[in-house]
């Protein structure tokens, strides 16, 4: 019992010994050998996985790893650095920015091992596809001749698909056409292509969009600039006069096709006169014929109408009450036509008339370059503004003069 006990202590020992032994051996004869391999490209795996989720991956579109692999001396003499195979699982990720772990397998080589990866994770951005419709934005170019006028540029269709991942489509501050204007002098239909700007005007890219080309309809307009003219319906009571008219503005802008060019003046829409006595000042609407129309739809005209009580008033005045104006010298007017009567009718505001004296209508007869002989001659008035001489008689008047 004791030799057997013996036997396997020396037999533990020798195994002891043996291992110290291949230690050492595998130690200084075949030892561990690391090695760094840089720039191992990582496969993507799963990422049809991302278009089942409506996920587009934005970016890195690749990316390397360094790999730090271990193994003894004679396995490593024989390493190929193209048996590391890195890759990420893609799949069961949502949109955003996700850090996703990277996996290393070394193929072939059963006795080397991977120590380190540098990066262990990579930062995946996945987006969603998204659709949605955009209304276009027509952007002009150059101008129009002075006499010439833009109307409301339309589109066929008004609005376009845009889709792609959401930060690109989000990116789309505009979908434009741009039209030309310079030489432009009708209206017209063009197709113009469709552009995808941000909001610095710059193009962006990588949006699918569609259509890609739309129809774009041009109107055109002559220009023109008339007086506006009040028509008015009715009749004003008895000894009621219009003394003013103030129409804001005087003039207006219209446009139409190139025989608006014949236009000469507008007329508003008729208006009862009476409505002015309690209303002086009101908005009108213009009589606009029909294929014509306001270069500024917005633009309001106003009419200000002064209505007054009118008195009419006689005087009766010989030329001895006048002015007698360039009366040759040596001569003079016979008696018989000094003495008669002119009969004068003025009419006015009550305020203006009820003071009103024959003095202040400056009544006068000029005789430049009448010599001695029978004459008509006028009479003339120097009459207040808002004062109307309606009547004199008589007129012309006949006078003699003779030497004096």
């Amino acid at each position: 019992m004791s030799k057997e006990r013996n036997d396997l202590t020396l037999k533990a020992f020798a195994l002891i010994i043996a291992i110290v032994l291949w230690s050492y051996v595998m130690s200084e004869v075949n030892p561990d050998r690391p090695e760094t391999v840089r720039n191992i490209p990582v496969a993507f795996n799963n990422i049809e996985a991302l278009d089942r989720q409506g996920l587009v991956l934005m970016d890195p579109k690749e990316a390397n790893v360094t790999v730090r692999v271990n193994g003894r001396k004679f396995d490593m003499a024989n390493f190929d650095s193209k048996s590391i195979k890195a890759y990420v699982d893609l799949s069961g990720y949502g949109e955003g920015q996700i850090k996703v772990p990277v996996n290393v397998v070394i193929e072939d080589f059963n006795n080397i091992r991977v120590e380190r990866i540098e990066p262990s994770e990579i930062l995946f951005k996945f987006d969603k596809l998204i659709s949605k419709q955009k209304a276009v934005t027509v952007h002009t170019e150059g101008n129009l001749d002075s006499n010439y006028v833009l109307g409301d540029i339309t589109t066929k269709p008004a609005s376009v698909l845009i889709s792609g991942p959401r930060s690109w489509v989000n990116e789309v501050a505009e979908v434009i056409v741009k039209v030309g204007l310079d030489g432009r002098k009708v209206s017209g239909d063009v197709t113009l292509p469709v552009e995808l700007v941000d909001d610095e005007g710059n193009e962006v890219r990588g949006v699918r969009y569609e259509p890609t080309v739309i129809d774009v309809d041009i109107p055109v307009y002559r220009k023109v600039t008339v007086p506006i003219e009040l028509q008015t319906e009715n009749q004003l009571p008895e000894n009621f006069e219009i003394t003013n008219i103030t129409i804001n503005p005087s003039r207006i802008a219209l446009k139409g096709d190139n025989n608006i060019v014949y236009l000469t003046s507008i007329l508003t829409k008729p208006i009862d006169i009476n409505a002015f006595i309690e209303n002086p000042t009101m908005e009108v609407e213009l009589d606009l014929p029909d294929n014509i129309s306001l270069v500024n739809p917005n633009e309001k005209v106003s009419v200000s109408v002064v209505i007054e009580e009118i008195l009419s008033k006689s005087f009766e005045l010989t030329l001895e009450d006048i002015n007698i104006r360039n009366l040759g010298e040596g001569l003079k007017i016979d008696d018989e036509d000094l003495s008669k009567t002119i009969t004068i009718n003025a009419k006015g505001s009550i305020e203006q008339m009820e003071n009103l004296t024959e003095e202040d209508l400056g009544v006068y007869i000029d005789l430049i370059f009448l010599g001695e002989g029978e004459h008509k001659v006028y009479i003339g008035t120097n009459q207040p503004t808002g004062v109307v001489v309606e009547n004199i008689d008589p007129q012309p008047l006949d006078i003699k003069l003779i030497s004096d």
